[in-house]
């Protein structure tokens, strides 16, 4: 065989393998794209929410008729069963909307949904925070409990203030808390402040933000002088970091 001949024998086989390559490439790439179409809707519709969620946790400085239209929008597609061309009609209008998302922020948007506007907490006392809102071991038993509030650490007889203005809604005695006050700021927001040693107010006292209502103590089920601090909204406990200020150290 001439070296010709050879050589288009070796051509004829690389395209032949070529050829072949590209068809096992090719229906790789539709088994791929056949497996997400073949998602089930449920699935589509979360990474939609989830983007959507991305998009409005800052939404408290935009313009309040685009934020109400988002929250609108990403109400709708939680409680209803949107589809994908109404995900795709929305997101087509996003583009015009983004000289919006500059000024969006996480914490002011966070406090205007559990408030109804962006709010700052004043901190109940001062001191260290032993243990945060969440999961937790339990200190006294196996397993995990949700931890509906913080713990600040703080001398017994510290006062302690009230975070918002408000009305004294319960002063009460808890097996687990001790001695309680519950303050209702209006709104559906409310909050605890439990291992108190002393009461300074009595239910239906109003009180303004940093009025002292209490002294820091160990009552009910605690293993030193702290207060246990909760805020609520509509009854639902809430992670009391997101609405109080940056602690601050130092002189």
């Amino acid at each position: 065989m001439s070296w010709r001949s050879d050589l288009r024998e070796r051509m004829r086989a690389t395209g032949s393998a070529g050829r072949t390559l590209g068809r096992k490439v090719r229906s790789s790439a539709q088994r791929e794209l056949s497996n997400v179409r073949a998602l089930p809707s449920w699935v589509r519709q979360l990474i939609v929410c989830l983007f959507l969620f991305a998009l409005l946790l800052g939404a408290s400085k935009a313009d309040k008729g685009l934020a109400l239209r988002l929250v609108d929008f990403a109400r709708t597609s939680v409680t209803a069963d949107i589809t994908w061309e109404e995900v795709k009609v929305f997101a087509a209008g996003l583009p015009a909307k983004l000289k919006n998302f500059a000024s969006l922020d996480l914490r002011n948007f966070w406090s205007r949904a559990v408030t109804g506007t962006p709010t700052e907490l004043a901190w109940p006392v001062t001191g260290e925070i032993t243990s945060y809102f969440g999961w937790r071991p339990n200190p006294d038993s196996p397993g995990m409990s949700l931890h509906q509030g913080i713990d600040i650490v703080a001398p017994k007889g510290t006062k302690v203030a009230a975070v918002l203005d408000g009305v004294v809604s319960d002063v009460r005695q808890s097996p687990q808390y001790g001695l309680v006050v519950e303050i209702d700021h209006g709104g559906g927001v409310s909050t605890v402040y439990g291992h108190l040693d002393s009461a300074l107010v009595q239910e239906g006292e109003k009180l303004r933000r940093g009025d002292y209502l209490g002294t820091v103590g160990d009552s009910g089920n605690a293993t030193g002088s702290h207060l246990h601090f909760e805020v609520r909204k509509d009854g639902i406990e809430v992670d009391p970091m997101t609405l109080l200020p940056p602690l601050v150290k130092g002189p």
